[in-house]
């Protein structure tokens, strides 16, 4: 029940820590995951699973929209209203039609990118 209190609190307005990890709690347990070891992060009602490398997930209790304001955007992007993905895991981007991208991630993994968060993507390459 404590542990519930603490992880509650962490996510509830900072959980972002110095060294750059977010805590979460999953199967009674409270793990810390280093953000650069964040593939994409994908939505899920009111939860987002962060599909973490080594092929394992972790769903949190958190919408995607507060999931997006707590990291660095440096590092990651939101590509649609369901996903965001770390910036270092992109191997290629392929545009589709109507100006829509497909994100393919290091992991074989591809996503989509829409025209809502095209500029973001295109931010990428683009020059400065």
């Amino acid at each position: 029940m404590w542990m519930e209190s603490i992880v509650s609190a962490e996510f509830s307005e900072n959980n972002r820590q110095p060294d750059d990890r977010l805590i979460v709690k999953s199967a009674g347990r409270v793990i810390f995951i280093l953000t650069s070891e964040i593939d994409w992060i994908e939505a899920d009602a009111n939860y987002v699973r962060l599909h973490v490398s080594g092929n394992s997930s972790h769903l949190v209790r958190l919408p995607i929209s507060k999931m997006a304001a707590q990291l660095d955007n440096s590092q990651f992007i939101r590509i649609h209203r369901s996903f965001i993905v770390n910036v270092a895991r992109i191997r290629a981007l392929q545009p589709c039609n109507s100006g829509e991208f497909i994100v393919s991630l290091r992991d074989g993994k591809e996503l989509p990118c829409s025209r809502t968060y095209r500029r973001f993507v295109q931010a990428l390459y683009s020059p400065r």
